[in-house]
């Protein structure tokens, strides 16, 4: 009997020490994890592009938006081609109503008044993956343009009435700008919630997760050691986990293996609730580290059927229920932050690489331009001392005795050489048009303005061998342009006084060949022509450019001037010039100039009939050189 109640007494101490000698800590660990999106398709996208489709009256709005949305964690922006691509449509907003509100300072005691403009923005957003729609949705939003400045409530009362007055009388499309609607305001406060949506739905982001595990304190315990060993081998694995790298699965193995044994060694009771619990638990949450659902739910299951601490099983489901798997595995740790990273150095070195061409371009393309510079000057001088040999030899030229005869008519050879400024104002009839329109020549040996009035303004200046246009037409924020060569080319034979009074190229009088006489404008003329070819990529000659001059065999003035030029040996442009109602021109020894000249033009426009009455034809008058300077025009336009 003594030694049934010896045994007895042994187990129940046996019970006990199980029991209360399981004493336990926690072990707190901060790990870095990766909160991922919704969509798995995404965990291997890293660039993400915007495509706009705007209403037309908000196309100016696009390239702010493209430069501020959108903004979506995890990714980088790509201009073009990225994986990730957001679709946002967004039609003209709604206007709703005025109305105003207010805010009472405690303070001051004082009412503070902010009228505002209500509008409806509709946003439709299409998200696609690899060209793959993930998400669609059509975002309303109620927003407010608050109206600037302080207001009391008469003055706000006020801005009310005259805001509904104007929007409900005005085309505010036509008749007001968008950011006087405040419509830019309303579109980039409905982006800005847009933006957050997106955030949630498609970033990833990193965090630090704290993390507690409970590890055995009892030393006496039998399983002691053991569970001392597993202490070590997961506080060395924690520490050693990163983004891209999470809890290494070999190395555990043996441990976790172990622990599982203990809940079939120590079996559910009221004695074995300690050691079952700190069993339990920290195979679960190793489990949902290792990112293995079903055993993570099984032991977490074990621990609030264990009945101590249970709500510690409820956590660890939850945070395998809020997780995303792809294929039963938490998407925990990845490399995309150290992707994007390496993205980012290599988006950066390619910028750099384009910031470094950019500049060694600018720099080759100043040197290009200071030596086109050097060679239209030297061009301009060239065509100077040519005119003047010419004027100065007519005996020695080609056909003389015509030649001759068509500068005396222009006020002879020492009148010509004297002039140094021109002046025409001419008013343009234009076929169907009654519209007036002017147009202004000044020009000297090496300057050159051109002035129109259509009534959109129009310029043309030519300062050496610098020259610029502006046109009221063109819609760019560049309000000069610099001509390109081949224009440049064209517009400098005005710098020529004959060339602009009489379209006379004596700089070509020398190529032109004379050939049987020609009918022009119902008059005998003598008729000369020069077809200038060039070589093509074959090396074979095609014509360029053909100028014909007919010359009135009676008076010997410039009747007309036909210009015809090819592209690849087409036809491309034809150009004719009818010169009549010659006056003389005190300034050129009586010599006379034509007042009337008919245009007749072909090109890929179509045809086109106008013609240009000379209002004044001055030579050598007084007026300076500052006109030919383009700073002259500025905010002048209009």
């Amino acid at each position: 009997m003594k030694k049934i109640i010896l045994l007895l007494f042994i187990f129940g101490f046996n019970t006990i020490h199980s029991q209360d000698k399981v004493t336990y800590k926690k072990g707190k660990f901060f790990v870095p994890t990766i909160l991922y999106s919704q969509y798995p398709c995404l965990d291997n996208v890293i660039t993400q592009t915007t495509f706009y489709q705007m209403d037309p009256e908000l196309k100016s709005e696009e390239q702010v938006l493209k430069k501020s949305y959108f903004n979506i964690d995890g990714y980088i922006k790509d201009p073009s081609n990225g994986k990730l691509k957001i679709y946002i449509t967004i039609p003209f907003p709604r206007y709703t109503t005025t109305q105003m509100d207010s805010v009472y300072n405690s303070k001051t005691k004082v009412w503070i008044y902010h009228p505002y403009s209500g509008y409806d923005v509709k946003v439709n957003i299409e998200v696609k993956c690899a060209d793959k729609l993930i998400y669609s949705d059509v975002f309303v939003s109620s927003e407010k343009n608050v109206f600037q400045g302080g207001y009391n409530k008469e003055s706000a009362r006020e801005a009310v009435a005259y805001n509904r007055e104007k929007m409900k009388n005005s085309d505010i499309k036509e008749n007001l700008t968008i950011e006087e609607l405040g419509i830019d305001t309303v579109i980039y406060s409905t982006m800005d919630r847009i933006q957050r949506l997106l955030n949630y739905k498609l970033g990833y982001y990193n965090d630090l997760v704290k993390d507690k595990f409970e590890f055995m304190t009892s030393k006496a315990h039998p399983e002691y050691q053991q569970m001392f060993a597993f202490e070590n081998a997961i506080t060395e694995q924690m520490g050693k986990v990163t983004l891209e790298k999470g809890l290494d699965a070999k190395t555990l193995i043996p441990h976790l293996l172990y622990l599982e044994s203990l809940l079939t060694k120590y079996p559910q009771a009221p004695e074995n609730e300690n050691i079952r619990f700190i069993t339990a638990y920290d195979l679960a949450l190793t489990y949902l580290l290792l990112e293995n659902k079903e055993k993570a739910l099984y032991f977490a299951d074990l621990v609030i059927k264990n009945d101590k601490q249970s709500s510690k099983g409820t956590d660890i489901i939850a945070r395998v229920n809020k997780a995303y798997f792809v294929d039963k595995m938490t998407r925990t740790h990845t490399n995309r932050f150290v992707e994007l990273k390496k993205l980012g150095f290599k988006i950066k070195e390619e910028k750099e690489e384009e910031r470094l061409a950019f500049f060694e371009r600018i720099i080759q393309e100043d040197a290009d331009w200071e030596q086109e510079k050097i060679n239209r000057t030297n061009a301009i001088e060239k065509s100077i001392n040519e005119r003047k040999n010419i004027l100065d030899s007519v005996f020695f030229q080609k056909n003389s005795d015509l030649l001759g005869k068509i500068l005396n008519s222009l006020g002879g050879s020492e009148a010509i050489k004297k002039i140094e400024k021109t002046h025409i104002l001419s008013k343009l009839k234009l076929e169907d048009n009654n519209m007036p329109q002017m147009e202004e020549k000044w020009a000297t040996e090496k300057n050159y303005l051109l002035k129109k009035k259509t009534p959109n303004n129009y310029f043309e200046i030519v300062n050496g061998p610098e020259s610029w246009v502006h046109d009221d037409m063109d819609n760019s924020t560049e309000k000069w342009k610099k001509i390109n060569n081949s224009d440049y080319s064209d517009i400098v034979t005005n710098l020529d006084p004959l060339n602009l009074l009489t379209s006379f190229r004596i700089d070509l009088w020398n190529k032109f060949d004379l050939v049987s006489d020609d009918i022009s404008d119902g008059r005998l003329c003598y008729h000369l022509t020069y077809f200038e070819k060039t070589l093509n990529s074959s090396n074979r000659t095609v014509p360029k450019t053909e100028y014909n001059l007919y010359v009135d065999k009676e008076n010997f003035t410039i009747v007309s001037f036909e210009k015809t030029e090819y592209f690849k040996g087409n036809k491309s442009s034809f150009e004719r010039k009818i010169f009549q109602d010659y006056r003389e021109i005190l300034a050129l020894n009586n010599g006379k100039i034509p007042h009337k000249v008919l245009n007749e033009i072909e090109d890929y426009y179509g045809e086109t009939s106008y013609q240009e009455l000379r209002e004044k034809v001055e030579v050598n008058p007084v007026f300076g050189n500052r006109i030919f300077m383009k700073e002259v025009y500025f905010g002048s336009f209009k």
